[in-house]
């Protein structure tokens, strides 16, 4: 076994939620009477913490975000067990992951308490040892704490960890927190601006990871960054 750790986003690496993410976008700016939602803007910063994604797809005064935030919230949660799904191939692949015994954690800028109750709404959370949402560490993505908190409470070796994820952010963090890393290209940041960060993987279907964290092998994906 590669990797006796995988820690996954969630937002665009194990779940679709781009659908209510745009929705929830739309529905602020329509609030804060702004015309016209730019959805690249929007998909720069999912992954980032929610106050740091509505000023950078809204232009929003920072004054205006806390209204904002709650305005979101609301807006989402009214949508999102709806329109979320899981990406292909994911709990057919967590399964094996678990079976192989590898030890499975998600970090997410998702507020903990909606983080685990859509992972219990989609038949996740008892796959994952450990959880970890914005409230649960002081620095946010792409800083490395989440990761590091994982590591410490698993009690396993940065290089015995994989992180995976859709964006830069997930690629800074994992390497910041020495782990290898593994992009993956379906979700919210495009090839060019995943391989510029240089992951030590690159996947465009998530059952890649199980051949991953079995025994690193890479030799069938996109690109690898450091192999």
């Amino acid at each position: 076994m590669k990797y006796r750790l995988v820690v996954f986003d969630f937002d665009g690496t194990l779940a679709d939620s781009e659908e209510s993410i745009m929705y929830a976008m739309e529905c602020v700016a329509r609030d804060f009477v702004i015309a016209d939602v730019d959805r690249a803007r929007v998909k720069q910063g999912i992954g980032l913490p929610l106050q740091q994604g509505l000023e950078m797809a809204l232009g929003l005064d920072p004054v205006k975000v806390p209204v904002a935030v709650e305005l979101y919230r609301q807006y989402y949660n009214d949508v999102a067990f709806d329109k979320t799904r899981l990406f292909p191939g994911v709990k057919q692949s967590l399964e094996r992951l678990v079976r192989n015994g590898v030890l499975l954690a998600v970090a997410s800028s998702k507020s903990t308490h909606g983080l685990e109750a859509m992972m219990r709404f989609l038949g996740l959370f008892d796959f994952f040892s450990f959880v970890a949402g914005a409230q649960d560490v002081e620095r946010p993505k792409p800083a490395p704490d989440m990761v590091k908190l994982a590591l410490k409470v698993l009690d396993v070796r940065p290089q015995d960890c994989l992180v995976v994820g859709d964006t830069v952010f997930d690629i800074e963090m994992g390497q910041r927190a020495s782990a290898d890393t593994c992009a993956v290209t379906y979700g919210h940041h495009s090839v060019d601006e995943l391989r510029s960060f240089n992951p030590t993987f690159m996947i465009d279907s998530f059952a890649h990871i199980v051949s991953i964290a079995d025994d690193g092998d890479g030799h069938c994906l996109l690109a690898q960054g450091s192999q």
